[in-house]
This record gives structure tokens, C-alpha cells and sequence, in this order.
């Protein structure tokens, strides 16, 4: 029960997420004819600021100067107020205005997930528990992400899109976020008596390794996010319809797969059922190419092929790095959850960044634009962001994963013998 509570707010805090990375630059260029280069650069400077937020707040929560659950509070607050002015404009928008409301969304989101996931490393600390919790509270992640977009499906309401996706995020996550103050107690932490030297991040090679492969990996599965409606849209043809029914069988499929993964992980070391979900999502993406305008069925097959893949992203490298901890405690005497996962979450950021001011940059220079449409070199430009640098990603994390040394053994024998 301890579990489900725990995860039920991450239901909340990923209603938004593809609809900030999918829908918003779609939103923002077709209904308030801002430039993609501009919505691309006010990203671009927003992610940074949430990159600086990340290491900050790691700090923050290993210093332990207040209650984690506090901060979960604080982080809820900033974002749900941020993703109403973001989806529901309370001026008519332009480039200070977007800018300004991402960079709250994004610090919220900041404030919210780093004590989040450092809460969740305490909570359980078994080798198969953890991949567990960590499927459960990514399996309730991917059912928001298909809530987001069946929408439309589900209800014939007087409300847009947006409306519904801001309301449902907002209710859901009060809600959500009462249970998890009232019923979890704050897990204890251990205390070692020498001070923590976060310095010696740098000197643990095996994390290091871990969260290059994480980055490469997180550019590849950005560039299709952010690109995904201008591919549907400009290069085969796709409609709005489309373009829902196509996201919704994509999470659908990501959480009929979550329990295959997960199962693999009982019999097979975490390294090698993460590499196996890189590698077929790399072959999946090859038939990209194949595909001409009108191919709209066929480009749904793709979709629900690599959203089987999804799963083995989102349920294992937690997981990975939680063990990845018991490892840099045993090796360094110190307890640096809240560094470890706030750096994971700011190569995710940063990886979103990079990939959004390059895609949009590019695509205006090759003279994308709401009014003229795609042009030929930007139709081509937008097939290689989104497939064939994908494949080249995905199989540059592959060959550096495969050398990645901690196992189910080593994490059992760290636990064993571990000495406070």
C-alpha cells in the first residue's frame, strides 16, 4: 500500500509532460503565431535554468535542512499554478511570456521531482523491489500520459484540450499529494560521520558511465517527442485525429510492455534488459524511412512497436541508479541520493533542451512557418531529427551500456556487507 501511495503523485506530475513537450511548440506557433525559432530559443533558455535548478536542489535535500515531503509541496504548488497560466493564458502570449512560464514549470517540476525520487531510494531498497516500485510508479506515469490524450476520446466536452489536460493535472494532484503527506511517514536516512564530499562524484567512473548513457539515451527519445506532430503533419499527412489516436496507442502499448521488462528483470540483470529495449527501438525506427505521405496506419505500427520499447526506459535506469547509490556509499562513506537523482534529471533536461533549440532552429532556418507550411528541405530535415538520429543515439548508449559492471550479485553483496 506503502508504494502505491508513494507513486500515485507521479500520475499527477506527468499529465503534462508530452503535452508540454508535443502539443505546446504546436500551440504556441499555430494559435498565437509566434516563430518556431522563438519557441525553440525560449525552451532552450528555460531548461537551462531548470538544468542549474537540478544540482541546487540535490544539495538542498542531502543537506537535509527541511523535510523532503515539504519540498514535494512546494514543487506541486509552483507547478500547478505555472501549467495554468502555460495552457490557459491569462494574457495573449509572446516570447517573455513563455519564457517566463516554462522556467516556473520547469523549477516546480525541479522542486517536486528531486526529493520525489530521493524519497522513493529510502522507501525500498531490495535489488528486484526496486525495479518494482519503480515499474508501478512509471506504469501509473505512462496511464497519465494516455489519460492525457484520450481525452478528447472520452469526453465530448465544451472544454479544449488544454482546459481538460490543466484541470485533471490539478485536481488529481491535490488529491494525490494529501494522501502521500498524510499516510507516508518521512523515511530515515543514514548518517555518516564524515562529511560529504560531493566531489567524489566525479571520481565514481561506474556513474559516470551510467549517466552518459542516460544522456545519449535521453537525446534519442527527445528528438521523435518534440518532432512527433511535425512529422505527422508535414511528411505523411497526418490530422489532429490522427495525431491523438496515434500518442494514445503509443502509451497504451509503452504499458502493456512495462510488465514485460519488468519480468525479464527477475531473470536477467537490469544492464541487459534496458540494452534489449535500446536496441529494438533502433530497429523499429529504421522503417521510418520506408514510409510516404498518407502512410498513416502504417506509422502507428511503428509507434506501438517502439512504445513496448518505452517501458524498459522508464522502469529500469531508476531502478539502475538506486543500486548505483549502494555502490557509491559503500565505495565513498556518504549518502548523495538527492545528488545522484538530481543529476539524472538534469541530463534529462538538458538532452531536451539541446535537442529543442537544434530541431526548431534547424527547421526555421529551412523555412518551416505556420503560414507557408514545410518545405522540402525542411520535410527531409525533420525525417532525419526524428528517425535517423535516433538510431545513431540509441546505438551509441547501447555499445557504452554494455560495459556497465554492477549486477544483481554485486548489489546483494554491497547490501550484505554494508557497515553503517
Amino acid at each position: 500500500m506503502k508504494v502505491l501511495i508513494y507513486c500515485s503523485p507521479a500520475f499527477a506530475f506527468a499529465i503534462p509532460t508530452f503535452p508540454v513537450m508535443i502539443l505546446l511548440p504546436t500551440l504556441y506557433l499555430e494559435n498565437y503565431s509566434m516563430s518556431i525559432a522563438s519557441i525553440g530559443i525560449a525552451i532552450f533558455f528555460a531548461k537551462i535554468f531548470d538544468v542549474l535548478s537540478d544540482p541546487l536542489m540535490g544539495w538542498i535535500i542531502d543537506k537535509g535542512f527541511v523535510q523532503r515531503k515539504l519540498w514535494i509541496v512546494i514543487g506541486g504548488i509552483i507547478s500547478g499554478l505555472s501549467l495554468y497560466c502555460l495552457f490557459l493564458p491569462l494574457i495573449i502570449p509572446n516570447f517573455f511570456y513563455l519564457l517566463i512560464c516554462m522556467s516556473m514549470l520547469y523549477i516546480g517540476w525541479t522542486i517536486f521531482q528531486v526529493p520525489y525520487l530521493s524519497f522513493g531510494y529510502d522507501l525500498v531498497s531490495d535489488y528486484e523491489e526496486r525495479t518494482k516500485l519503480s515499474a508501478i510508479r512509471e506504469f501509473l506515469v505512462l496511464l497519465a500520459l494516455s489519460s492525457s490524450v484520450a481525452l478528447p476520446f472520452l469526453f465530448d466536452s465544451s472544454f479544449t484540450l488544454e482546459e481538460m489536460i490543466t484541470f485533471l493535472a490539478l485536481i488529481t494532484g491535490f488529491f494525490s499529494l494529501v494522501l502521500f503527506c498524510l499516510l507516508l511517514k518521512e523515511p530515515s536516512r543514514k548518517i555518516f560521520k564524515e562529511k560529504v564530499k560531493f566531489v567524489t562524484i566525479s571520481k565514481n567512473l561506474v556513474f559516470l558511465r551510467f549517466i552518459f548513457v542516460w544522456f545519449i539515451n535521453s537525446l534519442a527519445n527527445v528528438f521523435p517527442m518534440i518532432l512527433f506532430v511535425f512529422y505527422l503533419t508535414y511528411v505523411i499527412g497526418g490530422n489532429e485525429d490522427s495525431r491523438e489516436k496515434i500518442l494514445l496507442y503509443y502509451f497504451l502499448s509503452a504499458i502493456l510492455g512495462m510488465p514485460i521488462w519488468v519480468f525479464m528483470g527477475k531473470f536477467i540483470d537490469k544492464k541487459k534488459v534496458w540494452l534489449s529495449s535500446l536496441l529494438l527501438s533502433a530497429f523499429f525506427f529504421i522503417f521510418i524511412f520506408f514510409l510516404n505521405e498518407g502512410d498513416v496506419m502504417f506509422f502507428l505500427i511503428i509507434a506501438c512497436l517502439t512504445g513496448l520499447c518505452l517501458g524498459g526506459d522508464l522502469a529500469l535506469p531508476p531502478s539502475m541508479l538506486s543500486d548505483l547509490n549502494d555502490y557509491h556509499k559503500r565505495k565513498f562513506k556518504e549518502d548523495v541520493s538527492g545528488l545522484l537523482f538530481s543529476t539524472l534529471t538534469l541530463i534529462s533536461k538538458l538532452a531536451f533542451a539541446i535537442a529543442s533549440v537544434t530541431s526548431f532552429t534547424v527547421l526555421d532556418r529551412l523555412g518551416l512557418q505556420s503560414d507557408n507550411g514545410a518545405t522540402e528541405n525542411s520535410k527531409q530535415a525533420i525525417i532525419v531529427l526524428y528517425a535517423g538520429v535516433p538510431i545513431f543515439l540509441k546505438v551509441v548508449a547501447s555499445y557504452f551500456l554494455n560495459s556497465y559492471s554492477i549486477t544483481r550479485d554485486t548489489v546483494k553483496k554491497m547490501q550484505k556487507n554494508f557497515i553503517t
